[in-house]
């Protein structure tokens, strides 16, 4: 199968973690950091990231790693014991980021072990070796519900478009249910910022250079000054 399915299952894992994580008011731990809140876009991420490792054999297989070994691909990458080694090593991870860390481990568990489970419901491919290395058996689902997708230029055909396409309309709603939080979250931020902007004070424009108005000036009295007489 291709990987949206992958993808959309790493997304939702990343919400299902990050709820009932920390509060972002949260106060410093002891050595002074704050703790990473569960659910951001790179702890989103990352689940994506885990539930995408088991196809780095393809880069092995590629490197010159024989296909039907162990380091192949669909070979011990795709086993359970694969999966619970990773969860324990997020796990190391969580205690330093201050997460809960049985979240997380349980969380990074099931998102690598989700890969093979789709991988068992797709159409075509072999079987998977989930109980690898107790044992080499492969396994595979009775019921295939989900097209296989051809891998490598192939999937630029009509038949892997078409492929393509059904499975991103299956797990378009996961993804969108997983992604909806944060999108509505940062659009509430981005509304928040713009309200908080303060409005200017209306002002008072005083024209500074007009002084004092000058005094009145007295009135014209019409009583004029007796004439005066010489005497002599």
């Amino acid at each position: 199968m291709a990987s949206f399915g992958h993808v959309a299952v790493g997304l939702l894992t990343g919400r299902l973690h990050g709820e009932g994580g920390p509060e972002k008011n949260e106060s410093p731990g002891e050595d002074g950091r704050r703790s990473r809140r569960p659910g951001s876009w790179p702890a989103l991420v990352a689940f994506v990231a885990l539930a995408l490792l088991p196809d780095a054999d393809l880069a092995l297989v590629a490197l010159g790693a024989c296909d039907n070994g162990a380091c192949g691909h669909r070979g011990a990458s795709h086993s359970l014991f694969f999966a619970i080694a990773i969860g324990l090593l997020a796990g190391l991870a969580a205690r330093r980021l201050r997460w809960p860390v049985v979240r997380t481990v349980v969380a990074a568990t099931f998102a690598v072990a989700s890969h093979a489970m789709l991988d068992a419901l797709g159409a075509g491919g072999r079987g998977l070796p989930l109980l690898w290395p107790f044992s080499d058996a492969r396994f595979i689902s009775p019921i295939r519900i989900f097209p296989d997708a051809p891998r490598g230029l192939a999937l630029l055909s009509l038949p892997g478009a078409i492929n393509v396409a059904i499975e991103f309309a299956v797990f378009l709603p996961m993804m969108l249910y997983a992604t909806w939080p944060r999108i509505m979250g940062r659009r509430a931020a981005a509304g928040a910022g713009v309200r908080a902007i303060p409005q200017l004070p209306s002002l008072t424009f005083i024209d500074g250079a007009a002084g004092p108005s000058p005094a009145a000036a007295p009135a014209a009295s019409d009583e004029r000054d007796p004439p005066i007489r010489s005497v002599g």
